[in-house]
């Protein structure tokens, strides 16, 4: 059964090293949520130390710049590790192959293609174009605008698919929290392009060799030491499942609109099991409504 707290407070004896996940746990894109801040504080006044790992396809150092300058205090934050951050390791150290081989030629999906151009900073190995034709190694989808929709990149799908061109994820979550509500993101089209025939190469959580790098930045921590604090079921807690973490589920993200207004912990827990079962998912350790 699930504990349900208020407060990271009432549980700091079950974990050394607080895992956060970034969209909808500290943040909604612009403002810091409103307990974030202190809640980074009240862990570090209790010596716990923290690690932020963010689906993001952007690169670790972006994020903690973006975190810093919308107002959380990450110089208590001793390390972000990012999807993207993971990806282009990989590839510049040759472990990422495609058909047996290191992809070269990118097709970059973002936001912006600056936002590609600074994620491939620093490895000479990685070349982006601007056109998908049959030089492309791989489609990488990194990042959408906000104003993206389900349907935009069907023809740049059909078309890969048709030249056997995989597409490489570095941010699977499905959608994510904006201040205005939640916002399709690059996993949901990640999984059109393999309705439709396509080949998925995956990075991030729910996978496990993002958490690897979380105990590689802490190796003298047991892994029933970390607590892994995210928003999503599948992604958050299914990942720290995977890799043996304890999880706390925060109920103000991508699930708030599930849990509408249950309160009650027996409302709350019919709930996640519901999601639970849905998601493949056993239910998380602890769940609060917000971080605090």
């Amino acid at each position: 059964m699930t504990r349900f707290i208020r407060s990271l407070q009432e549980v700091l004896a079950d974990f050394d090293v607080a895992v956060l996940d970034q969209w909808g746990v500290l943040h909604d894109g612009t403002t810091p949520y409103p307990c974030a801040v202190e809640a980074i504080g009240m862990l570090a006044d209790h010596g716990k130390q923290m690690i932020v790992v963010s689906n993001s396809g952007k690169r670790a150092e972006l994020n903690r710049a973006r975190m810093q300058r919308i107002g959380l205090p990450m110089n208590y934050v001793g390390e972000v590790a990012t999807s993207g951050e993971a990806l282009w390791d990989d590839i510049r150290r040759g472990r990422l192959t495609v058909h047996g081989s290191v992809p070269k030629t990118w097709f970059p999906i973002c936001a912006t293609f600056q936002d590609a151009i600074d994620w491939s900073a620093g490895c000479d190995t990685i070349e982006l174009r601007d056109t998908l034709d049959d030089s492309i190694d791989a489609i990488l989808l990194m990042g959408l605008s906000e104003e993206a929709r389900e349907d935009d990149y069907d023809d740049v799908f059909d078309k890969a698919i048709a030249n056997g061109i995989p597409v490489v994820c570095s941010n699977p979550d499905k959608s994510s929290p904006r201040a205005g509500g939640l916002i399709i993101s690059p996993g949901h089209l990640a999984d059109r392009f393999c309705e439709r025939g396509g080949e998925v190469i995956w990075y991030g959580k729910p996978y496990v060799a993002i958490y690897n790098a979380v105990q590689r930045a802490y190796p003298d921590v047991q892994p029933h030491r970390f607590l892994m604090v995210g928003d999503s079921l599948e992604h958050d807690i299914g990942g720290a499942q995977n890799i043996g973490f304890a999880s706390a589920l925060v109920r103000s993200g991508v699930h708030r609109n599930d849990f509408g207004e249950a309160n009650e912990d027996h409302e709350l827990q019919r709930v996640l099991d519901r999601l639970s079962a849905r998601s493949g998912v056993d239910p998380p350790t602890f769940c609060l409504e917000c971080f605090a």
